[in-house]
């Protein structure tokens, strides 16, 4: 019930702001349709709106109940609000004109665009069929090889004069001539796997080894290629489903991005497990953009007391090349991070890693982040005192991810974009 005041609250501020008072009176006279889903709900009117994409589907219209009930932490809108707002998105349209011809070009350009990047995925396609196409072709010489192993055998058990036999007695028909020759070379070709003097049971146990090699690393190969594949797909689609003009990101953890010892909690919420105490990141995706500021922060939920716990961004390459683990000792670990303790870590600036030269902070307090590429810093703001330090961070090939390094087992730390930020 105390969410539900909440959400009240907050519509009617919505619903109050000056901009919005007269689009809000023009359609005042709206008759909204009453909930059938009977019980509580009879009586309520479908007059919010969720833009959830899991239910844009089928369950666009919600009640004050529907909210409660079905619809509980999703993102929801007054209709008569997301009308007023569409009225002024026309209205900003309308105020730019474009010529035919600068439509005619841009239309061009997306339509010449689309079809190159179509052409490149396609190209991706063809080369990953090639390389698996490559593998199998290897798989099926693999079995070939042990096939032809066994029936080396029977020429071991004395046919091997019958094979030469009928290789000198078949030299005018091309077809059998051809057969013999093959199988004398077959067994000169795996004469050296295995020797020649094992039996059975010592074939047998050759044979499920090298198969069991071969299986295990197929796996491996799976493995590495759905994930790379799956992290990539991913950040694809985060980039394609942006719209142009927007500014802020849409960060997450992602569980291929972390170390073990870390749970993600929610998308923007992760913890360090209930085990030993040790370095351990979690990034997140998608990278800091490399032309813009991008200002985000973490707030730390729970630390523990004795206070040692990191945020900031990192290179993942590096970060993934060693599992995820915090070698501070030297420069290159890729983290260029404020610890809780007043650390600074940098991965380039040796004067800037393992000192203390930046403000402490603790359970409850919030760092603001604010990545400068083209100044080439990061500036740390502690919000309660307003407290900075500045890192630089040079510009790199490797792109940028927000982080958190944790130490302590049971430390929390939750991501907030710029605008959560603003809410503060």
């Amino acid at each position: 019930m105390k969410q539900l005041m909440l959400n009240m609250v907050k519509t009617y501020k919505q619903m109050n702001k000056p901009d919005d008072k007269q689009n809000v009176k023009k359609y005042s006279n709206i008759q909204y349709p009453e909930c059938n889903l009977g019980g509580n709900h009879s009586g309520e009117i479908l007059s919010l709106i969720c833009l959830e994409k899991e239910c844009q589907q089928n369950q666009i219209l919600c009640c004050c109940i529907c909210q409660e009930e079905l619809h509980k932490g999703h993102q929801l809108k007054p209709l008569k609000l997301l009308l007023c707002e569409y009225d002024q998105k026309q209205k900003e349209f309308q105020s730019i004109t474009l010529k035919q011809s600068e439509k005619d070009l841009l239309v061009n350009k997306i339509n010449d665009q689309e079809i190159k990047s179509l052409e490149q995925t396609q190209n991706l396609q063809q080369q990953i069929v090639q390389k698996l196409n490559k593998i199998q072709d290897h798989q099926k010489q693999f079995f070939e090889n042990l096939r032809k192993l066994v029936k080396l055998r029977e020429i071991d058990d004395g046919n091997t004069t019958l094979v030469i036999e009928n290789i000198i007695n078949n030299q005018k028909n091309s077809q059998q001539f051809r057969k013999f020759v093959k199988e004398l070379l077959d067994a000169l070709i795996i004469q050296d796997i295995p020797d020649q003097d094992l039996g059975y049971e010592e074939l047998n146990k050759a044979f499920d080894f090298h198969i069991q090699d071969q299986s295990d690393h197929i796996k491996q190969l799976e493995k590495y290629m759905f994930t790379g594949v799956q992290q990539q797909i991913e950040f694809l689609i985060q980039k394609t489903t942006k719209s142009v003009f927007q500014q802020s990101y849409n960060f997450q953890f992602l569980p291929n991005n972390k170390h073990p010892q870390v749970e993600i909690i929610e998308q923007k919420i992760v913890k360090a497990s209930n085990s030993t105490h040790g370095y351990k990141f979690a990034v997140m995706n998608p990278s800091l953009d490399k032309n813009q500021v991008t200002v985000f922060g973490f707030k730390l939920n729970n630390v523990h007391t004795s206070n040692w716990l990191a945020v900031g961004a990192c290179h993942l390459s590096i970060v993934q090349s060693k599992q995820f683990g915090f070698a501070f000792q030297s420069l290159g670990h890729g983290g260029y991070l404020v610890s809780s303790n007043g650390g600074a870590w940098s991965s380039t600036t040796a004067n800037q890693n393992n000192v203390v030269k930046c403000f402490k902070f603790g359970k409850g307090d919030v760092v603001v982040c604010t990545y400068d590429p083209k100044n080439e810093i990061m500036i740390f703001t502690k919000q309660k005192t307003k407290t900075t330090f500045k890192l630089d961070i040079p510009k790199s090939d490797n792109d940028l991810f927000p982080c958190v390094l944790f130490y302590y087992a049971l430390d929390e730390v939750e991501f907030l974009s710029s605008d959560a930020i603003n809410k503060l």
